[in-house]
C-alpha cells in the first residue's frame, strides 16, 4: 500500500511539475525582481513595520514622528525598572526562605505573600514590556498608512436646533 501511494504521488507530482510552454510566438519580458527594501519607494506600512520590529522606536522616526520615541523609550524603561525591582524582591525573599529551610524553620505567611506579590508584579511588568513593544509596531504600520493622509480639508459640523425640530445636524465636507 505504501508503494502504491509513493507511485501515484510521484507520478502526479511529475504532471504537475512538468510544464512547459510550447507557444513559440510571445516573447516574454524577465519579471523584475522584487525591492523589499529600496529607498527610492514612496512611505511603506511594512518598511515602517520592520523598522520598529528591529529597534523599538525607529518605525516612529521613518514616518517622522519624533515625539514618540522618548514616549516609548520612557515606557518601557519604567516597565524595566518595575520588573527588575521585583525580581530583586522576589530572589532576596527566595534567598531567606532557602536560609529558613536551612535553620528548619519555616516562613511566615506574610513573608510568602509578599513574594507572591513580587511575582505577581513581575509577571505584570514583562507583559507590559511586550505589549508596549508590539503597540508600539502597530503604531508605525498605522502611521505609514496615513502618512500621506491629507487632513486640511475644511470639516464642519453644527447643531443646530429649532423650534420645529429637535435636533439638527449639520455638515459639510
Amino acid at each position: 500500500m505504501k508503494y502504491l501511494l509513493l507511485f501515484i504521488f510521484i507520478a502526479l507530482s511529475s504532471l504537475v511539475g512538468y510544464a512547459q510552454d510550447t507557444s513559440s510566438s510571445e516573447v516574454k519580458t524577465p519579471k523584475p525582481p522584487l525591492k523589499l527594501l529600496s529607498f527610492a519607494d514612496p512611505h511603506n506600512p511594512t518598511k515602517a513595520s520592520i523598522y520598529s520590529a528591529v529597534l523599538p522606536g525607529l518605525g516612529q522616526v521613518y514616518n517622522q514622528k519624533y515625539w514618540k520615541v522618548p514616549v516609548i523609550y520612557a515606557s518601557m524603561g519604567t516597565a524595566t525598572y518595575f520588573m527588575l525591582t521585583q525580581r530583586q524582591i522576589m530572589r532576596d525573599s527566595n534567598a531567606s526562605f532557602r536560609a529558613l529551610a536551612a535553620a528548619n524553620k519555616s516562613p511566615d505567611a506574610f513573608a510568602i505573600k509578599a513574594r507572591d506579590n513580587a511575582r505577581r508584579y513581575r509577571d505584570f511588568a514583562i507583559i507590559s514590556i511586550s505589549a508596549i513593544y508590539v503597540l508600539q509596531i502597530v503604531d508605525a504600520t498605522v502611521d505609514a498608512h496615513f502618512y500621506k493622509l491629507n487632513i486640511d480639508q475644511d470639516l464642519e459640523a453644527k447643531f443646530n436646533p429649532t423650534p420645529t425640530r429637535f435636533c439638527t445636524l449639520t455638515y459639510r465636507f
